[in-house]
This record gives structure tokens, C-alpha cells and sequence, in this order.
């Protein structure tokens, strides 16, 4: 029961990985240890499939629903290596980017599984899910920071505005999000980025006291400086600093397309702005008003029908001049990678499709998938930064086998296959067909195509023991 047949059935490549992620959690146990790094392995060859599917034995099958269900494993322990990993890469970094961002977890339709909280419009159950990722301000991933879940519980009948500030809601999350990572080191930047839900005094309030600054998109419309004149109305009063030229991506919800990609020019005002505490609110007793700056940036002439693009930036870090300005919207952009995150984790991992029926048995293999999806983005990086690398490059970066497997399908020599190419051939298992014209391979032609090479490789492994037996027997 020992979980010893899935290591075997896993590439070394998959327990490598996997060790050096999960390797050292902290969960009480060496063999619960080692039962969690066999267990990533076998998830990550194979994130889309069901647990019974990845593990087909039922001895590895049963080794996992144990794992999964046993409650003394706390899933921010199984976490505990990678963010480690990640913090350690991140505080070498000048500037790095903590993006913060959250998601529903749907299980509607698993009425049987307990734990569970409203989501959406409350009507349907589920977790949210908060994330903070390490990015870097060239938009590559680094990894997972701090990610939390919550089941929300719905609004008491009668419950009055001072009882649901003293007891925790959603908007929390963004502050103890800043609070979970603490003190950075003073040799490194630490930039949180955060949509509209983030445009809380609180979590700026916490950042700065952490010593960390923020990017956050405005929702209020909120009184500034003397309380006589609002967000809105000061910036537009300013002088346009300079323009921007922005190229936004065809957007599709549900399958239909929102928004068709087009090239936007945007004009761009800043304006330092005094941000008080909100007066009605006690969490905000004793703090004092917030020196910040506000960046706009607004498409002053959209095309007909089409609604503007517009970003009203609320900012710890100063926007004296346009490259100033240009450098705050560009962290800003760098928001929409954790999308692209839980998008792996829901579509490329499928944890929605679970069927464990505990909320807690759910974040401990969400607590993995996060890692795995990880791992999924960082074959989109690299297949993008593959221009003009060098077969040394490549080998740096990849393990050895995949480089063999990959120059046998390109049919040229493994010493002389480049990045390009490398990911060009991989892509196109996937699907992919390498046109002209055509757009670089996105994460799911990649994954979809890195399982077969996993496949590949496991059986070249098998051949190599079978090789060495043999001639062991001669």
C-alpha cells in the first residue's frame, strides 16, 4: 500500500519534478512525503484524466483516496516546497509581480459533496479560490505564492452592515493574501497587481504596511484628498501625459467571442491623489489617508459599436512621467497570466470534474493540481521564448530523453536540435499546424501534445531497463 508501483509507472522525469516541488512537505510523515511525490507524478503525466485513470491500480488508487481524505495532511503543507521554491527565485528578482486574483470552484452538481459554500449569485455551491502568483514584469511565470479557499457562507436574514463587517467576508482575501506572504526582503520589489475587487483601503492600507506596493484597478469612484472632489473628475482634468498603442486579444466566454482582438490607442493622465480611510468602516480606525498616484489610460475614439478601453490604475509607486506611467500599465497587463492559470487548473486539470465528496479532500488535490498547472504555463513560456535559442539553451532546460524523443520525431540530430524547433515539433502532436500566419501554440495544444511525448519517453525508459537487463544476462 505503499504507492511503490506508480513511481514505477511514472517517467523520471515526472519524479523529479515532482520531488523537487513536493518533495520536502512538511507533513508530519517521510512516507506521506513520499506517497505525495508519487502521486504528482502520476497526476502530471496525465491532469486531465479522472484519479482512477491516472492510478488504474487499485493498490495506487486507494493509497491516493487515502492521502487525499486523510485530515491530518493540511494542503498548504503539500504547498509548502513550491512556494518556497518560488519565494526564493522571486526575492533575487529586482521587481517582481504578486498577481492576485480568485475563482469559483463549481461543484453544483455534486449536492452529495459537504463543505462546501454559495458561489456566483448564491444559487449554486462551490469554493472560492484566491490566488497570489510570483510573475515577473516580462510576464513569466515563477509560480504560486500563496493560494487559499473559502466556503462562503451565505448573508444571515437581517444581518445588519456592522455585524458583516466584524465577521470575515470576501473581501478579506486580498489582505490577508498580503499578509500570508509578510515581509519581503529590502533587495527586491514586491508589486502586488489586482483587478477592481482589489480597490479596497484595507488591503492598500496592509500592503504599505508590509512595505509592499500595488497596482489595483479602480471600481469607487471615491472622494480624494479633501473629500470634495472625486477619482474621476480629478484625473480628467488633467492634461492627456502621452499615448499608448495596445494590442488586445480576441476574448471568448462560453465558447462565443466578447470581444474581437483589435489594436487600441490609448491616452494616458496621471494625477497623485490622497486616499482616505473610509469612515464608515471600523477595521479603518486609526489609519491615515494614503499618498498615491492614479494612472488613466482611455481609447478617447473606439470604433462605432464597440465599447472603450479603460484602465483607471490606483498606485503605491510613483508616475511623475509618461515612462513612469507605461511601466505601471505594464505591470497591469501582466494580470491576465493568472487567468490563463485558472483556466488551466479548471479545463487543462479538469478539478471540477472531481468526484471527491469532502471540500477538504478538494484542496488537497487542488493544493497539487496548482502546481501541475504551473507546469502546464510554463511550457506556453518557453515554447514563446523559443526564438534563436541554441541546443546548449535547450538542454539546460530540458531533460535529456525528451531531447531524444523530440530530434527523433523532428528526424534530425539530438545535439543539433534547438529550442524552435523543439517546441515547433512538439506542437504539432498537439494539432498544431505551423502556418505562416498562424498564432504561437497555446498551452492546451501543448499539453495536449507534451502527454503523448510523456508516453514517448516512458516507453524509451522501459526499453533502456529492458536493454540493461538483457545485457546483464549475457
Amino acid at each position: 500500500m505503499d504507492g511503490v508501483c506508480c513511481a514505477e509507472k511514472s517517467s523520471l522525469e515526472s519524479l523529479q519534478w515532482a520531488t523537487w516541488h513536493f518533495g520536502q512537505a512538511p507533513l508530519g510523515d517521510l512516507r506521506r512525503s513520499k506517497r505525495l511525490v508519487k502521486l504528482a507524478a502520476c497526476i502530471c503525466e496525465n491532469p486531465r484524466m479522472s484519479l482512477p485513470k491516472q492510478l488504474p491500480d487499485w493498490c495506487d488508487l486507494n493509497v491516493a483516496y487515502r492521502f487525499l481524505s486523510n485530515e491530518d495532511i493540511d494542503p498548504q503543507a503539500i504547498l509548502a516546497p513550491h512556494k518556497a521554491l518560488v519565494r526564493n527565485k522571486a526575492a533575487e528578482l529586482p521587481v517582481v509581480l504578486a498577481v492576485q486574483d480568485d475563482s469559483s470552484l463549481d461543484f453544483t452538481g455534486r449536492p452529495g459533496t459537504s463543505g462546501l459554500g454559495i458561489i456566483g449569485d448564491g444559487r449554486g455551491q462551490g469554493l472560492l479560490q484566491h490566488a497570489t502568483w510570483a510573475v515577473r514584469p516580462d510576464k513569466q511565470v515563477l509560480g504560486v505564492l500563496d493560494l487559499s479557499w473559502h466556503a462562503v457562507a451565505p448573508v444571515l436574514k437581517g444581518e445588519t452592515l456592522r455585524q458583516a463587517q466584524n465577521r470575515w467576508n470576501i473581501s478579506d482575501v486580498w489582505p490577508d493574501a498580503a499578509l500570508a506572504i509578510g515581509a519581503w526582503p529590502e533587495n527586491s520589489q514586491l508589486i502586488h497587481v489586482g483587478d477592481r475587487h482589489a480597490d479596497l483601503f484595507r488591503f492598500m492600507h496592509q500592503a504599505k504596511l508590509l512595505r509592499h506596493e500595488f497596482v489595483v484597478r479602480a471600481m469607487h469612484d471615491r472622494y480624494v484628498d479633501d473629500d470634495t472632489r472625486r477619482l474621476w473628475d480629478k484625473v480628467m482634468a488633467r492634461e492627456i501625459l502621452g499615448q499608448m498603442t495596445v494590442s488586445l486579444g480576441t476574448q471568448r466566454v462560453a465558447g462565443k467571442i466578447k470581444r474581437v482582438g483589435r489594436e487600441a490607442l490609448l491616452s494616458i493622465r496621471v494625477v497623485p491623489i490622497l486616499v482616505p480611510p473610509s469612515c464608515n468602516d471600523p477595521r479603518n480606525h486609526g489609519a491615515k489617508p494614503l499618498n498615491l498616484w492614479a494612472v488613466y489610460a482611455l481609447e478617447e475614439h473606439p470604433p462605432a459599436g464597440i465599447d472603450a478601453v479603460e484602465w483607471m490604475l490606483v498606485t503605491s509607486l510613483e508616475a511623475l512621467t509618461l515612462a513612469q506611467a507605461l511601466v505601471i500599465l505594464g505591470y497591469y497587463t501582466c494580470r491576465w497570466v493568472i487567468e490563463e492559470w485558472h483556466r488551466c487548473l479548471k479545463e487543462g486539470c479538469r478539478l471540477e470534474a472531481s468526484q471527491l465528496d469532502e471540500a477538504a479532500d478538494i484542496q488537497r488535490l487542488a493544493a497539487v493540481l496548482s502546481v501541475v498547472a504551473v507546469r502546464l504555463l510554463e511550457l506556453r513560456d518557453l515554447a514563446g521564448s523559443a526564438q534563436g535559442q541554441s541546443p546548449e539553451a535547450l538542454r539546460a532546460r530540458v531533460p535529456t530523453m525528451y531531447i531524444v524523443v523530440v530530434a527523433a520525431l523532428a528526424k534530425v540530430a539530438a545535439e543539433q536540435l534547438t529550442a524552435e524547433v523543439f517546441w515547433r515539433t512538439v506542437a504539432k502532436r498537439g494539432g498544431w499546424l505551423g502556418r505562416k500566419h498562424d498564432p504561437r501554440p497555446g498551452w492546451i495544444v501543448l499539453w495536449r501534445a507534451w502527454t503523448d511525448i510523456v508516453q514517448m519517453v516512458r516507453g524509451a525508459e522501459l526499453f533502456q531497463q529492458i536493454s540493461k537487463r538483457g545485457e546483464r544476462c549475457v
